[in-house]
């Protein structure tokens, strides 16, 4: 894979209703990318190390209990974000902001819990190109039936907001398109504990 090595500062132990930030700094000296070329009108693709990463930025926490039913609390981070890839002319150079931001939330409410948690991921370069946003929320309902069993009722990307989009261009290449990893699901479900 190459060499490679991380830097980093760790931060203060993390406490109930605090905001602890932190400034992560990772480097690569040798990232994988994607190698794609013509062979006789076919596309061949594989991967090969090469270039350099770096990033830096700052994350942060928080969880609040306003009282003894509810839950909150979140999380997210802003980062820098530098490549440095080998194209057919040259080193392409890139440079952007991304940032990525959590939320959860949990209300109890007699024999009921129902939590609800979301993720959003912003656009971010890629090696040669970019890749597009992302989201994602998840909510749980469960419900005791009895002291030992309960109902679960879990629904998965309720938004369906986990197809990504992607870019890219080189000396020799061009590609726009887009995954779409199908998360959306609804489980059912029931559970027994063993006393």
């Amino acid at each position: 894979m190459g060499d490679r090595h991380r830097c980093g500062r760790r931060s203060p132990e993390r406490q109930p209703g605090r905001f602890p930030p932190r400034q992560p700094q990772h480097g690569d000296r040798c990232t994988v990318t994607d190698a794609r070329s013509f062979t006789d009108h076919v596309l061949v693709t594989s991967k090969q190390n090469g270039g350099q990463a770096r990033s830096t930025g700052v994350t942060g926490a928080i969880d609040w209990t306003p009282d003894a039913k509810l839950r909150l609390g979140m999380d997210g981070g802003m980062y820098r974000l530098m490549l440095a890839t080998p194209d057919f002319a040259g080193m392409v150079r890139q440079d952007d902001i991304a940032g990525y931001l959590n939320l959860r939330a949990a209300y109890r409410a007699g024999h009921d819990d129902v939590s609800l948690d979301a993720h959003v991921q912003s656009a971010t370069i890629a090696p040669l190109g970019r890749r597009g946003a992302t989201s994602s929320v998840n909510l749980t309902w469960k419900r005791a039936l009895t002291g030992t069993l309960s109902l679960t009722v879990n629904a998965s990307d309720i938004l369906d907001g986990s197809k990504r989009t992607y870019w890219t261009d080189t000396g020799t290449f061009r590609q726009a398109g887009f995954d779409h990893f199908v998360a959306r699901r609804v489980y059912v479900g029931f559970v027994k504990r063993m006393d």
